[in-house]
């Protein structure tokens, strides 16, 4: 039959019921006409494909992929602080805590802090008036964290946990009748700073006006008894999991590198296992030191001058060098400093520890880091030792003292003081004269004053005057003043300057409070 007509194609295109495949045909013969190609050209029209059969050949389309998800849960903990001899801590001060042990929840450090007298706040219109009946304060503060802190959130005010607390004063009577306070799940948490670090920071959380004295104090309510009181916490901590912003931390293995020996454990070895190639021999009271002319060289410049001028030598051939006003003890541990940069007692191991510990005014917290750096240096020297160092030592130190010596006591101190001084070892000058700046009492404030002076220790000498200004009237009667008077008279005028300070700190404190 002849070919169907343009026209009918047309036609056929825009009946009803007409396919999208018959209106490709039709553009393409469309396409044809208007170019003058052949009419063949039109049986390719049927690889345009419409989209509905592009669908039925790939198949269903996919959805979104993937999924993410968070949980936040709560992680309990409990600790019960009991605290006897309560009658005893009344009149210890506005502010001043009795803490419990420390207790780990979550990966985070805690503590609580009972404060008998109160913790008034002079910033807080609302805080109790001394006047009133006083009220007993509970805190609780976050001070530290271990290797994977729960938690942990970052927020616009730094890094922050937030926990849900619960403080209970126990009714010893079993009356039931606790005073219990905390807040509640419709409340919210409450946040606490992780960065102890910074003062203006808010670490802890509690109540000023956790219980009135008269109501703690009451024989009839049975929070106190024997003279001791209960006290339990709770604490849900608030944790969540999941989410970019909530990945755990990728932790390296766990390193003690506090176990492996120091360059000064190493170099007083020196004296043990190198001791037939000591070049030097001090001689102390009749005692004979050898040593390496290099170390204490390198470590003081008097005696780089005594090794380079010869001087005080005996026998040059024998290099015995006499060193006099020296006890031998107080030299046996000045070598030891020059070779392990510490004392024998461990003192200086540790100087960011030890500094943060003088510094902290009664923080806990520092005073327990210096305590556990010095108990972490012993445990360390006492390894070291038992190993044998890199070949054999015993288990004293190579210069005859145990590695647990007992610490320093004042006197040995105030002798290594002076020797520091005389032989220019400034590092070990400021190491004794902190030790004597924790240590000053009345029997040894003016003596350790006088030492201070002659030895060039200004801080100590600072605090002394400061120590011997305040307990003027008990000092005087000691024998320490006395020497001072005669050894260091221009003391006296600075005494009584520092003794006018205080006096007029203190009436000008008086006024601000106003008491004048």
């Amino acid at each position: 039959p002849p070919p169907p007509t343009r026209s009918a194609e047309l036609s056929r295109a825009f009946a009803p019921g007409a396919s999208r495949a018959d209106g490709a045909r039709v553009s393409a013969a469309r396409a044809s006409a208007d170019s003058g190609h052949p009419r063949d050209c039109v049986q390719s029209a049927p690889s345009i494909m419409p989209t509905a059969l592009l669908m039925q050949q790939s198949g269903p389309q996919a959805g979104p992929q993937g999924q993410s998800k968070t949980v936040t849960v709560t992680i309990t903990g409990e600790h019960e602080h009991v605290i006897s001899g309560y009658s005893l801590l009344k009149g210890i001060g506005d502010g001043e805590p009795i803490a419990s042990d420390r207790f780990a929840v979550g990966g985070h450090e805690w503590v609580l802090l009972f404060y008998p007298d109160g913790k008034r706040s002079t910033s807080d219109p609302n805080a109790p008036s001394p006047a009133d009946d006083p009220y007993a304060a509970l805190f609780v503060a976050l001070i530290g964290e271990g290797p994977r802190p729960q938690g942990v959130v970052t927020s616009v005010n730094g890094r922050v946990v937030r926990a849900f607390h619960r403080f209970t004063l126990v009714d010893q009577s079993d009356g039931g009748r606790h005073i219990t306070k905390g807040r509640q799940r419709d409340q919210g948490a409450v946040k606490i700073s992780c960065a102890r670090q910074d003062p203006n920071a808010r670490n802890c959380h509690g109540y000023r006006k956790f219980v009135r004295r008269s109501v703690l104090e009451s024989p009839n309510n049975g929070y106190l008894k024997d003279d001791t009181i209960v006290i339990r916490y709770e604490i849900e901590l608030v944790v969540t999991s999941g989410g970019a912003l909530n990945r755990p931390k990728q932790l390296a293995p766990a390193i003690d590198v506090g176990a492996f020996p120091t360059l000064g454990d190493q170099i007083r070895t020196l004296l043990t296992e190198d001791a037939d190639k000591t070049d030097v021999v001090f001689e102390v009271e009749g005692e004979r030191f050898p040593a390496h002319s290099l170390v204490v060289a390198a470590r003081s410049s008097a005696f780089r001058a005594m090794l380079r001028t010869g001087a005080e030598m005996r026998e040059g051939s024998e290099g015995i060098i006499r060193i006099g006003d020296v006890r031998a003890p107080v030299f046996r541990a000045l070598l030891q400093f020059l070779y392990s940069d510490e004392l024998p007692d461990g003192t200086g191991r540790n100087t960011s520890a030890e500094f943060a510990s003088r510094r902290a005014d009664g923080d806990d917290e520092a005073q327990y880091a210096y305590a556990l750096a010095k108990s972490e240096a012993s445990a360390r020297r006492r390894a070291f030792a038992n190993r044998g160092g890199s070949g054999g030592a015993s288990s004293s130190s190579p210069f005859g003292v145990p590695a647990d010596a007992p610490e320093l006591d004042i006197a040995m101190t105030q002798h290594l003081l002076v020797a520091a001084d005389r032989f220019d070892l400034t590092r070990l000058r400021a190491m004794c004269e902190a030790k004597l700046c924790d240590t000053v009492e009345v029997e040894t404030a003016a003596t350790t004053l006088a030492l201070a002076e002659q030895n060039h220790a200004l801080a100590l000498k600072q605090a002394c005057l400061q120590f011997v200004a305040s307990h003027l009237g008990e000092v005087m009667l000691t024998e320490g003043y006395r020497h001072m008077e005669e050894s260091c008279p221009n003391l006296a005028s600075e005494l009584l300057k520092t003794v006018a300070q205080q006096n007029q700190a203190a009436a000008a404190a008086a006024v601000a409070a106003g008491g004048g």
